[in-house]
């Protein structure tokens, strides 16, 4: 795998671990609240976190060293 390949995998995959621990930050702060409209409007967030990440790995995974061409 050559080395801007390397480079952006890892940039995804940080990225991505970025995304999990805001939502896990997020939720914790969802907990404590007392408003539900805001609690649910929150766990929508979290969710899209969470769905963002798994989109950014799958990326990460379809950067190929050698297939990988500049945009």
């Amino acid at each position: 795998m050559n080395r801007p390949a390397r480079h952006l995998r890892k940039t995804l995959d940080a990225v991505a671990a970025n995304n999990q621990s805001a939502a896990l930050d997020v939720m914790r702060a969802a907990d404590q609240l007392g408003d539900e409209v805001l609690r649910q409007r929150l766990l929508g967030v979290i969710h899209r976190l969470n769905q963002d990440a798994e989109e950014l790995r799958l990326a990460r995974d379809e950067v190929q060293g050698d297939h990988f061409k500049r945009a």
